[in-house]
């Protein structure tokens, strides 16, 4: 045997289940051929066939005899996706998240929902809705005791019932908590 070359995935490194075998002799190489052919190996039929040099690719025995070494992806996406971000991919980032946030808004002003949450237009300074809402709020709560701002609050919090489909786990009517988004700052 002169090389052995194993075809293998470039993203996992298993094997793909062929591979090729130099010979210095065409009758050994013949005598293993027609010896292996149709041989069980794990379970597996083996094909073996004999190739001349003129059907093999120019490049076939490159990387022979080497350990392969399968490309480290999940390193390479993660120093894709945690790299610095330039100023007009931000920008762009930026009015995505806005705009969402705008039609979610919408949204629950269309189903008769009053529901202000601080989002990424009010930590941006977009929103003067929410702004104003959460400034007289607070100025409201200033004067009142600890008992009175959790009663307020309880009967501030806004509830939304919610019509089940056929074949799902909550029942019809059951009343869901209300989902804020979070206020992370991105990069």
């Amino acid at each position: 045997v002169e090389r052995l070359r194993l075809s293998r995935s470039k993203k996992t490194g298993g094997s793909k289940g062929y591979g090729f075998i130099e010979f210095r002799d065409v009758d050994d190489a013949q005598i293993v051929a027609d010896a292996m052919d149709t041989y069980l190996l794990a379970g597996k039929q083996l094909v073996v066939k004999q190739l001349p040099n003129s059907k093999l690719h120019e490049h076939m025995w490159e990387g022979a005899g080497e350990k392969f070494r399968p490309f480290p992806w999940r390193e390479h996406e993660r120093e894709r996706h945690n790299k610095p971000k330039d100023a007009a991919t931000q920008k762009k980032v930026n009015a995505q998240l806005l705009r969402g946030e705008s039609k979610k808004r919408q949204r629950l002003k269309a189903l008769g929902i009053d529901y202000s949450f601080p989002g990424y237009s009010s930590s941006r300074g977009g929103s003067a809705e929410a702004d104003a809402g959460e400034q007289k709020s607070q100025k409201e709560d200033e004067g009142i005791g600890h008992e009175k701002r959790e009663e307020k609050q309880e009967a501030k919090a806004p509830t939304q019932t919610r019509v089940a489909k056929k074949g799902s786990r909550k029942a019809a009517g059951s009343v869901s908590k209300p989902r804020t988004m979070a206020t992370k700052k991105r990069r």
